[in-house]
């Protein structure tokens, strides 16, 4: 009986996880079914994500007895200050480079298409059966078609992050609130727990405030310093569109396990058209970049991790990707870790009163 019970000690955290992802699969489900809410609340949601990122921002300046709102307002101001400087050097540039992007797509595609038909001459001499030499035909189409509607959205993606002008007005005024009432709010939502379960809510929220804060903080400077590295890295070597490709590195880095991968395949296949030469020096550069962040950068920046199973974690992503899109890489990782905090305490609490 004593191993049986170390046994489920070793693989409850495991199990927990497990438990985790499938919540998070039937609340998925539940909000799809929904889809035209979700997308209303969904900029609250990441209004509430921002407001918990910048809250300890806040409380450091009331520290020095400088008020809640004032407080607020300088933050919003420095990070106004920030965003100026940022709109008018890396805006405008990436804009420009965007355009010619646009205006390059043609030229690329009719490299692309120059260097399939090569290839096909290369393999007709080849012997090969009739079956598999249609099957090959019909996989560089696909591919050929793949990679130009690739190429042909990178503009539209990147323009996108933009083009949602009430979303980002809406959210600043959000943030201000839920930042100014958070005290507030945490009481609010403590007062509606039955008395005997409050102090195991407030030790809830204080394990989902140390996790989810740093892991939000922590990935926003990871993600700047790899966008910032593989600009650098991308300009050195000579590729074109170093900005806009050092933009998506640092935008999907922030996907755990594929978010480097999917980042790097649009600047590698470019160099790619250029000659390969140029998209081994590239491969490379991203090699380095993410060698950098999974020994010096995550580990002083994160310091550690949500507690999930790698399993776990690729399920979800999966999962959210399928369902939601972007938004569902980001977020699937912490909403889950959010779910398995709450189960791990439940069963903590059942353990305990058995």
């Amino acid at each position: 009986m004593e191993f049986g019970k170390n046994s489920f000690n070793g693989y409850r955290s495991i199990i927990i996880g497990i438990a985790a992802a499938l919540l998070f699969l039937l609340i998925l489900w539940l909000i799809r079914s929904g889809a035209l809410l979700f997308t209303i609340i969904f900029p609250f949601f990441l209004a509430f994500i921002v407001a918990y990122i910048l809250n300890p921002m806040v409380e450091f300046l009331e520290d020095y007895r400088i008020p809640r709102s004032l407080g607020i307002l300088l933050i919003y101001a420095i990070l106004f200050v920030a965003g100026f400087i940022f709109s008018v050097t890396a805006i405008p540039a990436l804009i420009t480079e965007l355009q010619k992007l646009g205006e390059m797509i043609p030229q690329y595609t009719e490299r692309f298409q120059s260097i399939l038909l090569h290839l096909h001459s290369d393999y007709q001499r080849i012997n090969l059966p009739e079956s598999l030499r249609l099957a090959l035909d019909q996989n560089i189409l696909n591919l050929q078609k793949a990679i130009q509607e690739m190429l042909e959205r990178v503009t539209g993606v990147v323009l996108g992050l933009f083009s949602n002008v009430f979303t980002f007005l809406i959210i600043p005024l959000v943030v201000y609130y839920v930042l100014r009432d958070m005290d507030n709010l945490k009481r609010s939502a403590v007062q509606f727990c039955p008395k005997k379960y409050r102090n195991w809510v407030i030790r809830i929220g204080s394990e989902m405030d140390s996790t989810l804060g740093a892991y939000f903080r922590g990935m926003l400077i990871i993600c700047f310093l790899v966008g910032l590295l593989t600009y650098l890295g991308l300009a050195l070597v000579g590729l074109d569109f170093a900005l806009i490709f050092g933009f998506i590195a640092g935008l999907t880095n922030i996907i755990p396990y594929f978010g480097p991968i999917i980042g790097a395949i649009p600047a590698v296949l470019l160099g790619l058209l250029d000659s390969p030469a140029l998209a081994l020096k590239i491969l490379i550069v991203y090699v380095i970049v993410q060698q950098l962040e999974n020994q010096l950068i995550a580990p002083q920046v994160l310091g550690r991790s949500l507690g999930l199973h790698p399993l776990v974690v690729i399920f979800v992503l999966l999962l959210g990707g399928k369902l939601f899109g972007l938004a569902g890489l980001i977020f699937a990782v912490p909403f889950t870790a959010i779910i398995r905090i709450l189960l791990k305490n439940i069963i903590n609490l059942a353990a305990n009163r058995s």
